[in-house]
C-alpha cells in the first residue's frame, strides 16, 4: 500500500476508463474463478460482508501496482496500459488481489512475508505473483511533456519565491506575474486540449484523521490556483484530493503541503501577538480569515489579468474535468461554529499578506518498478 500516506498521481480519460473496463474483468475472473470467492460488480462477498474494490490508474515512476486498505484500491500504473503483456498485467493484478485477501484475512501488518507467499501458493499462483518487483521492459513517458510541465513549474516556484520579498512593490508584483503565468497555461489548455480523451490528474495532496477548519482554508486557497480540490475519506482518515491538467495539480500539492505548515505557523505568530486569542473559536475564525484574505486578493489580481469570458471558460473546463472524476458530487464545507471577530479580521489581514514560499521536491529515477 502506499507508504505515509503518499500517493502517485490518479488519471482519468476515456481511454483509461476503458482500460479499468477490461481490468475489472480480469479482477472479477481472478476472485470468482482462481480465487473462489463471489465478486458481482465491485464488491467482494466474504463471510456475509461485501468488501469494496475500487481500481483506479495512476502515474509513478516507481511502483506497478499497489493495494490500499484504507480505500479498497487496486491501483495500476498507467504503464501497463501500453506496454505489458497480458500475462504481466494479470500477475500485477494477482499480486494486488493477494495483498487485498491478506489484509481481509491477517489485518494491514502483512506485507511480503511467509503469510503473503502462502496465500499466493494457496492459489496456485507461480513465484512471479509473490516478487515484490518487476523487471519489465517498460517504454518511457514522453519526456517533452514532462519536461514542458517541469520548466513551467519551474518559473512558477521562483516567482512564488520572490512573491516573499521583503520589497513590497517585487512582492506584489511576483505574485502577479505567477498568477498570470498560470492563468495563460490553463487558458492555453483550455483553448487546444480536445475534450474527446483528455486526460484529467487526481492527486491526494493532504491526509489526517479528521478534517479541521485548517483543511478548508487550504482548500479554498487551492481553488485560486485552478484546480478543483475534493474532499474524500477511507477508513479512518479524510484525505484532501486535487483535481485538474498535470502542471496545476503538481502545484497545488507543493502549495498544500506549504500551508499545511505555514497555517499553524501563522497561527502561532499570531497568538504571540494577541494572548486573548486561545479558543478553538479563535483559531478557526482566523483560519478562515486567512483563506478570505487571500482569496480575495488572488480574484482581484485575476480580474485585472483576464476578461471575465475567459476566467468563465477555465472554470467550464475545470467542472468538465471535475465530472470526468466524480459524476456526482456535493459542496465541501463545515459548519463555521463560534465567530471570534479579532481572531477573523487578524486573519483576513494574514491572508491579504500570505506569500507561498518554495520548497525543495527531488526527482524520481530508477528501472526496477515496485510492486506495493
Amino acid at each position: 500500500m502506499p507508504h505515509n500516506g503518499i500517493w502517485g498521481m490518479f488519471l482519468y480519460s476515456d481511454t483509461i476508463k476503458a482500460f479499468i473496463s477490461r481490468v475489472r474483468e480480469d479482477v472479477r475472473d481472478i476472485v470468482n474463478n482462481e480465487m473462489s470467492l463471489k465478486m458481482d460488480r465491485s464488491r467482494v462477498l466474504h463471510k456475509g460482508i461485501l468488501y469494496p474494490l475500487n481500481i483506479i490508474v495512476f502515474e509513478d515512476n516507481s511502483r506497478l501496482g499497489y493495494f490500499d486498505s484504507r480505500t479498497y484500491e487496486l491501483g495500476l500504473s498507467k504503464k501497463l496500459m501500453y506496454t505489458a503483456h497480458d500475462r504481466v498485467l494479470k500477475n500485477v493484478i494477482r499480486h494486488e488481489l493477494a495483498h487485498f485477501w491478506a489484509y481481509i484475512i491477517h489485518g494491514p501488518q502483512v506485507m511480503h512475508g511467509e503469510e503473503f507467499k502462502a496465500i499466493c501458493r494457496s492459489f496456485n499462483w507461480d513465484t512471479d505473483v509473490e516478487r515484490a518487483y518487476s523487471n519489465v521492459q517498460i517504454e518511457n513517458d514522453k519526456i517533452e511533456g514532462d519536461l514542458k510541465t517541469q520548466k513551467l513549474l519551474e518559473r512558477l516556484k521562483k516567482l512564488l519565491a520572490l512573491s516573499s520579498s521583503d520589497n513590497p512593490h517585487e512582492r506584489e508584483l511576483a505574485t502577479l506575474k505567477a498568477n498570470q503565468l498560470l492563468l495563460e497555461h490553463n487558458l492555453d489548455m483550455t483553448r487546444t486540449q480536445s475534450k474527446e480523451d483528455e486526460t484529467v490528474y487526481v492527486k491526494r495532496v493532504l491526509e489526517a484523521s479528521r478534517k479541521q477548519t485548517k483543511h478548508v482554508a487550504i482548500y479554498e486557497i487551492l481553488k485560486t490556483f485552478f484546480v478543483s480540490p475534493v474532499f474524500n475519506h477511507g477508513r479512518g482518515i479524510f484525505y484532501l484530493e486535487v483535481i485538474g491538467d498535470k502542471t496545476s495539480v503538481e502545484l497545488a500539492e507543493y502549495v498544500a503541503h506549504f500551508l499545511d505548515h505555514e497555517l499553524e505557523a501563522m497561527w502561532k505568530d499570531v497568538k504571540k501577538k494577541n494572548p486573548t486569542f486561545k479558543s478553538i473559536a479563535a483559531k478557526n475564525s482566523f483560519m478562515r480569515g486567512v483563506s478570505k484574505g487571500y482569496v480575495e486578493k488572488i480574484e482581484d489580481q485575476k480580474k485585472k489579468s483576464a476578461q471575465s469570458f475567459e476566467l468563465a471558460l477555465i472554470e467550464k473546463n475545470l467542472a468538465h474535468k471535475l465530472h470526468t472524476v466524480y459524476s456526482r458530487i456535493g459542496h465541501s464545507s463545515m459548519s463555521a461554529g463560534t465567530h471570534h471577530s479579532g481572531a477573523n479580521a487578524a486573519g483576513i489581514e494574514s491572508g491579504r499578506n500570505l506569500s507561498i514560499k518554495p520548497g525543495i521536491s527531488a526527482g524520481k529515477s530508477g528501472k526496477t518498478l515496485l510492486l506495493s
